[in-house]
Order: C-alpha cells, then sequence, then structure tokens
C-alpha cells in the first residue's frame, strides 16, 4: 500500500504538467487576440524603432525600442508614427477607443460628431509626450529644422481638453472662418515655441523646415483670402498676399525662399485660378487669367500638383480647359431621362468611362514655368496625357508617353501598348521615338537616353536623345531576359532593371537572376555582375537611400537573395571592380520586410516561415548577431500549429512540378488525415509565408485548418494556351494522386477550395473526377460563353481581354474558338458532378459576375445534386466586412468538417435558411442524425 500510494503522489505533477503543456487546436475564439505589426520606422541617427502591434479588432499599441539599451516603452491607439529629422521626437496619430467608436456607431452618431484622432508628439530626450486632441493632418520637413505644423479640427479649449494638451503661448482671436478651415499649430518641441493661427485653409513646408507657408480664409460676406509665410530660424509670421477670394495648393521650393500658390478672385461657385509666385520678396501673378501661353478657354487647374525643380529653375504646374457652370435644374425627377449611348466607335466602353468620370472632370495637363526666362510651355496635351519630367536633373527633356491610340484594344488584348515622344521643355516641341511598345519606357535619370523593352524579338534597346539614334543592349546575349515563367496567351514582359549609374554611363537590368550591366553607348560589352545562374539563387538590388538618384558602382550593393531549388531567402553584398558577393544572412525563411537608417548602417527587418510571425530584428551592416526585439504573438506556443514542406512530382502531361504540404504540428504518419487540396496559379515559393489565424475573405486559412488536424496541398499549375481547365486537372490530380499514394492520406477524404481564377478550376475539377469528397468554389465563372462579352463592373472594361490572353489563356475569340469555351466552362458538364459543392458568390462583386454562381447554382440544384450558394449582400469579390468573414470561416469550416470528418451537418445545410428568417436566424448549430 505505501509503495503504490508513492507512486499516486509522483504521478500528479506529471499529470499536471502534461495537462498544462499540452497545446489547443487553433479555434475561431482567436482571432480577436491574434496581433500584426505594421508602418515600421527607424530613426535617422539609428537609435529608435517605432512600430505598431494592433490586434485585428480592438485597440492597438504604438512602440518605440531603443536599439543601443534594448528598452521599449508604448502608447496606446497611437498611429501613423513618424520620426522628425533630428531624430529628436516621434509624432503620431492617436485614435479613440474602439469600444467608444463602437457604442457612437451603435447610437448612430453622425460622421462629424464622432469622436476624433488625437495627435501625439513624443519627446525622446526627456521621454515626455504632449497631445492635441482633434488633429486634421501634420506636416514634418524632410531635413531637420526642430519644428513641426499640424491642423487641429477645433478651436483650443471649445471642449474640455482630455488629452493633456500644453498651453499656446500665442493665440489668436476666433474670426468667422469657413468651414473647412481649421487651427494650425507652428511648433518647436525642443524649445517650447508654438505659434496658432485660425481660419487655415491649407499649408505647406519647405524641404529644409525654414520656411512654412499657410493660407487663412474667411467668408464673412464674401471670401477673403490671406497667405503667410512663417520663418522658422527667426519665427514669427510674414504676410505676402492679401486679396478678395480664394488661394489653394502652397508649394515650396527646396531652400524655402519661393512660394507658389493658385487663386482666384471669384465669388461664384465656379472659379477660375491663376498661378501666383513670392519670389524676391514680392507676389505676382505669374500665370494670369489671360497669360498668352494658355490655349483659348483655358486656364490654370485648381486639381494639378505645383512643385519646383531641384534647382529652383523650373515650376511645374497644371492647367485644364474653363470649367463649366453647372445648368440651372429645371425637371423634376419623372421628367429627366438618364441614358447611356454606346457608340461602335468609342474607345472606351460606357462603363469603363463612367468609372473615370471624375478623373476625367479633374483632368489637367502639366507645363513648366521658367523662372529664368519668365516662359511657359505646356508639356501635356489632349494626345500626351502622361508626361514625366525628373525634378532633380537639368529639365532639358521630359517622357512623354500616350495609350489613347490603343485604347479600344483594351478590351481584348491584355498588353497595354503605348507611344513614347521626346518632350522638349524649353520649346514644347514633341518627337515620336516608340510606336506601340507593350513594355514600360524608361527615361534616365540625367535625360540622356529612354531605355525600353521590346518584346518582339526579346530584346532591351535605347534611344540616344542627343544623337537621335536607337542601339539594342542585349542582342547576341544568349540569356532571356523576358519572364521565362510566362504563361498567358501573349508575349511576356522583362523582370526590369536595377538602376542607372552616375552620370547614366551604365543601366543595370535584370535577368530572371543576375544583375547585368549595360554601357549605353554600346562601347563595352554587357557585363554580368552576379552568378545567381549557376546555383538558382535570384538576386536584386535594395535600394537603401530613397533619396539616391543613381546606383553607385563604386560603393557595395546590398541585395536580396532568393533561392529557386530551396525557397532560402536573405542578403548578400556585391563588391565593385571584383563583383564578388558576399553573404550576409541567408536562411530558411522569407524576409518580407527591410529598412534602414538613413544615416547610419542600421537596419530594421522581418524574417517569417510557416509557424514563424515576421517578427522585428535589428542588426548592424553586416547582419551578424541580428536581435530580435518584437514577440507579437507570443500565444501561438499555446496553439498547435504546423510544418510545411516542398514537395515535387511529374504532371500527367509530363512537367516537373513543385507544390507546398502543410502537415499538423503533432503530425503521426500512423494516422489517416483529410486533406484539402488548394490552388491558385504558383505557389511553391511561398514556403516560408506565415500565415496568422484570421477570419476568411474568401479562402480558407491554412494555419487554422492544419491546426485541426487537416493536411494542406498547394500544387503549382502551369499552363498551356488553349487549355486551362485540362492544365489545372493535369497538375491537381497528379499532384493529389501522388501525395495520396502514402498511408496517412485518407483517400475517402479530400477536398477542394479555390477562389476567382481558383473558384473556376475547382467548379471545372468536380466535372472531371469524382475523388474528392467536398469541394468549395468562391466567384467561379462557370460558363466562359456567357461570361467572355460582360463587364467588369468593378473596372467597367470588357471581359474579352481576360479570355482571350490574360489569366482564362484561351487564345482566340468566341468565334475563333467556340469549342475551346465550351470545352472549358463547367456549366455545360454540370451532369457530370457528383461532388458537394458550396458556392461562395457576392451580389457586389465587380471581377467575376455573380450570374456565373447562379448558371451554375440552378444548373445543379435542376439535376438534384448537392449544392449550396452563399451570397454576402453588398460585398465584393473578396469579402471586405469582418462580420461576413466571421460567417464565411465558420460555414466553410462546417461544410469541409462534415464531407471530411463525419461531422454532423449545420442546420443551413440541412434544411437552408428562409429568406423570412434572414437576419435573424443562421442556421451554424449542428444537426444530430
Amino acid at each position: 500500500m505505501r509503495f503504490t500510494f508513492i507512486i499516486f503522489i509522483l504521478c500528479i505533477p506529471l499529470i499536471i504538467f502534461s495537462q498544462n503543456n499540452k497545446k489547443s487546436a487553433l479555434n475561431h475564439d482567436v482571432y480577436d487576440s491574434w496581433k500584426n505589426i505594421k508602418h515600421v520606422r527607424v530613426s535617422d541617427n539609428g537609435a529608435w524603432v517605432s512600430y505598431e502591434i494592433n490586434p485585428q479588432k480592438g485597440d492597438g499599441q504604438l512602440f518605440i525600442y531603443h536599439i543601443n539599451s534594448g528598452a521599449t516603452d508604448s502608447v496606446s491607439r497611437g498611429y501613423q508614427a513618424e520620426f522628425t529629422p533630428g531624430s529628436e521626437q516621434l509624432v503620431f496619430r492617436i485614435k479613440p477607443q474602439y469600444d467608444t467608436i463602437r457604442q457612437c456607431k451603435l447610437k448612430k452618431v453622425k460622421k462629424d460628431k464622432m469622436p476624433q484622432d488625437s495627435l501625439g508628439i513624443w519627446h525622446l530626450a526627456t521621454d515626455t509626450i504632449i497631445k492635441y486632441p482633434g488633429i486634421k493632418s501634420f506636416k514634418l520637413p524632410e531635413e531637420n529644422s526642430g519644428w513641426i505644423a499640424f491642423l487641429l479640427k477645433k478651436q483650443q479649449g471649445d471642449d474640455e481638453d482630455t488629452t493633456g494638451m500644453v498651453d499656446s503661448t500665442k493665440v489668436e482671436k476666433k474670426p468667422k472662418s469657413a468651414e473647412k478651415t481649421a487651427e494650425l499649430h507652428i511648433f518647436n518641441p525642443v524649445h517650447g515655441d508654438e505659434f496658432v493661427y485660425n481660419d487655415v485653409a491649407d499649408y505647406s513646408i519647405s524641404r529644409n523646415g525654414e520656411s512654412l507657408a499657410f493660407i487663412r480664409q474667411s467668408n464673412d460676406s464674401v471670401d477673403s483670402t490671406r497667405v503667410y509665410r512663417f520663418h522658422t530660424q527667426a519665427p514669427g509670421e510674414e504676410l505676402l498676399f492679401s486679396e478678395k477670394g480664394v488661394a489653394k495648393k502652397p508649394s515650396f521650393n527646396n531652400d524655402g525662399d519661393m512660394l507658389a500658390f493658385i487663386f482666384s478672385s471669384d465669388t461664384g461657385k465656379v472659379k477660375i485660378y491663376e498661378l501666383s509666385l513670392w519670389k524676391d520678396d514680392e507676389v505676382s501673378s505669374t500665370i494670369p487669367k489671360d497669360h498668352e501661353f494658355l490655349p483659348g478657354s483655358w486656364s490654370v487647374s485648381e486639381h494639378g500638383n505645383i512643385s519646383f525643380s531641384e534647382d529652383g529653375k523650373r515650376m511645374y504646374f497644371g492647367i485644364a480647359p474653363l470649367p463649366e457652370p453647372e445648368p440651372e435644374d429645371t425637371l423634376t425627377a419623372d421628367e429627366k431621362v438618364s441614358l447611356d449611348i454606346w457608340n461602335w466607335q468609342d474607345a472606351l466602353l460606357q462603363p469603363h468611362q463612367l468609372k473615370r468620370v471624375k478623373s476625367e472632370k479633374n483632368r489637367n495637363y502639366l507645363s513648366v514655368y521658367h523662372l529664368k526666362n519668365n516662359k511657359a510651355i505646356m508639356l501635356e496635351d489632349t494626345l500626351l496625357q502622361n508626361v514625366n519630367v525628373h525634378l532633380k536633373a537639368v529639365g532639358k527633356y521630359a517622357l512623354a508617353r500616350t495609350r489613347i491610340p490603343y485604347l479600344k484594344l483594351t478590351s481584348w488584348e491584355a498588353a497595354a501598348y503605348h507611344d513614347a515622344y521626346i518632350v522638349d521643355q524649353q520649346t514644347g516641341e514633341k518627337k515620336k521615338i516608340l510606336n506601340k511598345v507593350q513594355s514600360h519606357s524608361i527615361f534616365s535619370p540625367d535625360e540622356n537616353y529612354i531605355l525600353w523593352y521590346e518584346t518582339g524579338d526579346s530584346t532591351w534597346k535605347i534611344y540616344d536623345i542627343e544623337k537621335e539614334e536607337s542601339r539594342c543592349l542585349s542582342c547576341g546575349l544568349d540569356v532571356p531576359f523576358y519572364d521565362e515563367e510566362f504563361d498567358l496567351a501573349y508575349l511576356p514582359n522583362p523582370y526590369g532593371i536595377a538602376g542607372w549609374s552616375t552620370d547614366d554611363e551604365y543601366v543595370l537590368i535584370y535577368d530572371n537572376f543576375d544583375i547585368w550591366k549595360f554601357d549605353p553607348e554600346g562601347r563595352e560589352e554587357p557585363q554580368k555582375l552576379t552568378k545567381g545562374r549557376e546555383d538558382k539563387i535570384r538576386f536584386r538590388y535594395i535600394k537603401t537611400d530613397p533619396e539616391a538618384q543613381f546606383v553607385d558602382l563604386d560603393e557595395r550593393m546590398l541585395l536580396s537573395a532568393f533561392d529557386e531549388k530551396t525557397k532560402a531567402a536573405g542578403y548578400y553584398y556585391l563588391y565593385p571592380s571584383t563583383w564578388n558577393t558576399e553573404q550576409l544572412l541567408f536562411q530558411d525563411y522569407s524576409f518580407p520586410m527591410l529598412t534602414k537608417a538613413n544615416d547610419t548602417g542600421i537596419f530594421v527587418f522581418s524574417k517569417e516561415s510557416f509557424s514563424k510571425y515576421p517578427d522585428l530584428w535589428v542588426s548592424g551592416a553586416d547582419f551578424r548577431d541580428p536581435v530580435q526585439f518584437t514577440s507579437a504573438n507570443p500565444q501561438q506556443k499555446k496553439y498547435k500549429w504546423g510544418t510545411a514542406e516542398l514537395v515535387k512530382w511529374t504532371s500527367l502531361d509530363g512537367l516537373d512540378l513543385e507544390g507546398l504540404l502543410y502537415k499538423p504540428e503533432d503530425f503521426d504518419a500512423h494516422k489517416k488525415y483529410p486533406m484539402i487540396v488548394y490552388f491558385y496559379e504558383t505557389y511553391s515559393d511561398q514556403l516560408h509565408s506565415h500565415y496568422e489565424p484570421k477570419p476568411s475573405r474568401s479562402v480558407i486559412n491554412f494555419s487554422y485548418y492544419v491546426s485541426n488536424d487537416y493536411l494542406i496541398f498547394i500544387p503549382d499549375i502551369k499552363y498551356t494556351v488553349g487549355y486551362p481547365g485540362q492544365s489545372a486537372y493535369d497538375a491537381v490530380m497528379s499532384g493529389t494522386l501522388k501525395l495520396a499514394e502514402n498511408p496517412w492520406v485518407d483517400k475517402e477524404k479530400m477536398g477542394l477550395q479555390g477562389q476567382s481564377w481558383g473558384g473556376y478550376q475547382v467548379a471545372y475539377l468536380v466535372t472531371q473526377t469524382d475523388l474528392f469528397a467536398a469541394a468549395e468554389a468562391g466567384a467561379p465563372v462557370s460558363n466562359m460563353t456567357s461570361a467572355y462579352g460582360g463587364i467588369r463592373w468593378g473596372s467597367g472594361m470588357s471581359r474579352m481581354f481576360q479570355y482571350e490572353q490574360s489569366q482564362s489563356r484561351i487564345g482566340g475569340t468566341l468565334w475563333e474558338k467556340p469549342l475551346h469555351y465550351l470545352d472549358n466552362s463547367p456549366l455545360f458538364m454540370a451532369p457530370d458532378i457528383n461532388t458537394p459543392l458550396l458556392i461562395m458568390h457576392n451580389d457586389a462583386d465587380g471581377a467575376v459576375p455573380w450570374y456565373q454562381g447562379i448558371e451554375l447554382f440552378v444548373a445543379l440544384r435542376r439535376l438534384s445534386k448537392p449544392a449550396w450558394m452563399l451570397t454576402y449582400n453588398g460585398a465584393p469579390h473578396n469579402l471586405k466586412r469582418r462580420a461576413d468573414m466571421e460567417d464565411l470561416t465558420l460555414r466553410m469550416q462546417q461544410f469541409f468538417d462534415h464531407f471530411l470528418k463525419d461531422k454532423p451537418a449545420p442546420r443551413w445545410m440541412v434544411e437552408g435558411i428562409p429568406a423570412i428568417e434572414k437576419g435573424k436566424e443562421f442556421g451554424f448549430e449542428l444537426m444530430e442524425e
């Protein structure tokens, strides 16, 4: 008895330990506790990192991490933080409490009465925070001046201050103002100096932070405007301009000694603007309403942006035809005609035009004003509506592109063609240099060359502007610079470029794996700088200085690296002259984010795997001994997760394919597991991607299902033009059957799931096989013949291009290849479907017409095939409302659990939910058989 008693006592702690350390499967209640990291910023001096950690629902936190000490602090509900250029302060917004906003929504509080954001200014040296309620916006200079500016939505003192706002040292009385004005604060957090101005409609700050402009607007009887300049070096305001009328869009040059704005003296609703310039302590109307350079009935546009070249010699602005007054409304509603007229000669279909009405109304045409000779030149016109200028360049030329001649083709061709022109900024002369180019043409930073990729012969070419001649850069190289994996029904585009070296001396161009150096003059032979193709490692240049105009070939370059074979990734250095690479960090992870401190060699990056959330790490320039300083989701260790592995096989049509297999964390090879097959094009490169548990917008959450003892298989699909359905069948079936050879795969309990293009393929596959016990198809195209001539209502575009050349890959028109459209349409094979099918198709889907899901569902219903369709009212292609996502997530899980795990079916599957019970009954309760 004594021995037995001792054994019993000893077993108690063992049992407790085992129970306390047993991991739980993920469930739908965990979503709100899962958090994500976003908006990562590093101070210029490399001392601080700010970042947000936000739950999926609820109040988030703004964190600040001190790199040297490792100390961390936070502010509740802080977001959108930015460091000041001197790294002395962190400026951020503060959201109202989530529960407060929710209560206001329940009470149907009007938008303008809802609680507003506050502004926070965190002084890092003293660890003190100043808060201001009712923030509209804040602006920081790009260079350190010690000053910041922000707009508040209400006059200080109007309501009780609940945020600890400091007293201002100078406050003016608030006159009667326009509703759209606010209170401007110009603040120096270090010295505590603060200036406050009421009735401010707009403001801007110069790059160097020495000048700040603001416009005060009042409307006692008529609009009155005053434009001020604030000096930060000798604090105080200077009135530059005061007139009856409206001023907008103040914009400084880099040095802050020139200021442009637009002004209108018109008192009516329709206002005609002129461009005004403050220079040499005087304000002049640079482009008045009757300026000789303006075409007839044109004026300066209020919708155009104003900017200065870096050298201060040019000012850019927009012009447009005079706005037309709205006609007086003299008809009743039933007397009005609402009509769209479709004309076969229209460049764009009417729905496409309607989507662009606002942008067309606001369209303006870029122009330049040369400050030295007071000459204005119109750069854009009704044909050339896309002109690019380099603000850092000398400004002799501009590159113009136009798609107008090819707009009609966008209805049936996936390629986006354009013509390219050189525009002389001094004269406005336009010269056409490229005709019907598919890939993007590129202007060199010093305006010496135009670079483009010629898809017709798969070569990179260059146009020398001064010599007025073209030359081929990559001719003679036995290297493909086009997308080698491209399988759509039109010519592939290139991989792109890394950039230009100093003075346009070289251009760096990518192939699939490597970086090539080309001499645009053609004097030197092309040189491959990396050796990626040999090892199947893809190298790409990382621009660590966002202001850099050129790639400095005399300095080492930071490269990202990705191993196509193993899917490992990381960073390398590429050294000049020798062009040798040094591996810095290369692991079986994905590295989704990297940022660098502007003034030091401090890097902050994230790395992830299927089982590891992408937390943040900090390192020096050598990437040795990086330190992880966040742990956004420590609760993950309480739950069963899983593993991800790369699988390879040969498809039914003889192609070597890859895919991903996710297994439960406690995988037991002696058990049998149900398996869900998901797919969308190719996925294998995402081996190390992490998927946090969250409600689904349209697809299964891999982490959730694996945690709940499902296998997830994601096969890559390679397509043959004209046979998208058969291509999917060959890839999916071959991979699934290969995996099903393993004894731990329950061959009787396999399912399919896909959304959009994946949803179409699910619908097609169940017409070809009864292998799967259940399938879910989200937004599937079921009838390519009826979908072909329809409209993508999200964009207003015709669907023809998608079926002929893009994702559907038919390779011809409906009348050229009618059998291909029929053979690839699941609807016409509906009698062959025996797999229980769940469809989700929403009635506001702007990508795949809702009737495509309806056509398939009503066919299956008539054939007495088991089918269900979920239609979320007012929802788009992929769900956006969290309540809808939570609902879909649960229903999809119940559907698969019933057919793949033999769990009871929910009432909504057995009995349905009558329309009269809509919104009151949801039918989630399980029905015992």
